[in-house]
């Protein structure tokens, strides 16, 4: 019984350490007055550095997007050029990572980090030129395909050939920069990489991206998401919450440019999206969901903007649509 005693008196001790330590990142954003975001230092359609100094991608607008919600204003995010999962474990000024990162079990378990909301259903795809009339990577067998071997899609696309029984002809570079010169070049039919990096190589290095069509059908999963510290439970909370709040407006029709005409709407989850109780000692700002909105938009405007019909990639959404439109974008309701 003392054992027993003593392993009880150990555990409630260790989960109100852990309760204590749980709003350390949001009382430090807090104090310190805006929100630091890692995100990939020159990343076309996620995130760039304008001439004017200013920030712009679809990770840049996710983030604007938390430090909105947690502050209840814009203009509350720094932003932090950042290449690895070992540059953030490193450095503690950076809150949240939004980098074209996979949640995995070897990056959550092993590197004790864990991942918010999904923000992009990805995947290895195929960009081939629009002349060529191919619709389907079955019909790339035999043709020549353009990989590099600065990651795992030389491996995908032999899987992938192999179990349809295609004739693979993989024209093999060792940088995926140097595959996508190759392609643009005229040296193959089609290039394959994870969708994202298809869409990257359309905005911010094709000559006229308008000539080439990112296959919608994708042949592995990399579920990005945000990128956070193991026991930063109240920030957990804000950034998923945050994300959440993208999501659902999409769903329920309410925009940046309908935010202040939607505030009227009589449907009780159009109401909770604006009035949503705060807690006596708050997570969020008090109008956190519209604040998020507001300041970037629903998910499907940042999408769009940034790697959909609104950008030069014309990425097609595929999974990352809503669930209202036969996707996985779906989000808890507020309220």
């Amino acid at each position: 019984m003392v054992v027993r005693s003593l392993i009880v008196a150990l555990l409630a001790a260790a989960a109100m350490g852990s309760s204590a330590m749980a709003g350390e990142r949001l009382d430090s954003i807090r104090h310190k007055g805006y929100l630091t975001c890692g995100v990939g230092r020159d990343v076309p359609g996620f995130s760039q550095l304008g001439a004017d100094g200013q920030w712009r991608g679809f990770d840049v607008d996710i983030c604007k997007a938390i430090g909105a919600a947690i502050f209840g204003t814009s203009g509350k995010v720094v932003f932090h050029p950042i290449d690895t999962l070992q540059t953030f474990l490193r450095e503690p000024e950076i809150d949240v990572v939004l980098r074209g990162l996979t949640w995995t079990s070897g990056r959550e378990l092993q590197d004790r980090v864990r991942f918010g909301p999904i923000v992009l259903y990805d995947g290895q795809a195929f960009l081939v030129p629009k002349k060529l009339n191919i619709s389907r990577p079955e019909e790339l067998s035999g043709r020549p395909v353009c990989v590099s071997t600065d990651a795992a899609f030389l491996g995908g696309v032999r899987s992938y050939f192999r179990e349809h029984n295609l004739t693979l002809q993989a024209v093999i570079k060792d940088r995926r920069a140097n595959s996508e010169a190759a392609l643009f070049a005229g040296q193959c039919d089609a290039m394959t990489a994870d969708a994202s990096e298809l869409a990257e190589a359309l905005i911010g290095r094709a000559a006229r991206p308008e000539d080439y069509r990112i296959l919608p059908q994708q042949i592995s999963k990399e579920p990005l998401a945000p990128l956070l510290r193991n026991g930063d439970d109240e920030f957990f909370a804000a950034v998923r919450w945050a994300i959440f709040a993208l999501i659902d407006a999409e769903e329920l029709g309410i925009t940046s440019a309908n935010l202040a005409a939607m505030r009227s709407r009589e449907d009780p989850d159009g109401r909770a999206f604006f009035t949503a109780p705060a807690a006596a000692n708050p997570i969020l700002a008090k109008g956190w969901a519209s604040a998020a909105v507001g300041v970037a938009g629903n998910y499907g405007e940042i999408f769009a903007r940034n790697l959909g019909d609104g950008s030069k990639a014309r990425l097609e959404r595929g999974l990352s649509k809503s669930w209202t439109q036969e996707g996985l974008m779906y989000a808890p309701p507020i309220r």
